[in-house]
């Protein structure tokens, strides 16, 4: 790597060190009832009350994970986190900034794992979760 790529990449990340996220309520998707400002990413920070309304909280076999609504029926969530489990054994914890609790506790009736996915190299770490009851959007 030449040094005139070395800086514009450090730049790059100086540049987008803190990013705010504002609503947009023209959308049809929804959006937070508040904006978040974001710092970094690695090792994360705390979210503000119904600033991402569309993240889960997930208990796995006595393991937690993360993953997004996209349907009040569908959770995305990384194929890592499924492997090897059964969908019995997955509980979703939606309307929370706290672990292990929510305004909604949904169970999953079946996993769509990534046909592809490589447990050693997490190449297509990717899984859908399907709701035994839809979650209220409201």
């Amino acid at each position: 790597m030449n040094i005139l790529t070395v800086f514009l990449l450090s730049f790059l990340i100086q540049s987008a060190a803190s990013t705010t996220y504002t609503c947009n309520p023209s959308v049809t998707c929804g959006c937070s009832a508040n904006s978040a400002t974001l710092t970094k990413i690695v090792g994360g920070q705390a979210a503000g009350q119904a600033t991402w309304g569309w993240a889960v909280s997930l208990y796995i076999g006595g393991s937690l994970c993360g993953g997004s609504i996209i349907s009040a029926s569908w959770i995305i969530t990384a194929a890592h986190c499924v492997y090897g489990q059964s969908a019995s054994q997955i509980i979703v914890y939606a309307g929370s900034n706290n672990k292990l609790s929510g305004t909604q506790t949904r169970y999953v009736s079946t996993i769509y794992r990534h046909q592809s996915y490589d447990s050693s190299t997490y190449l297509n770490d990717i899984a859908l979760l399907q709701l035994s009851t839809p979650l209220d959007m409201s």
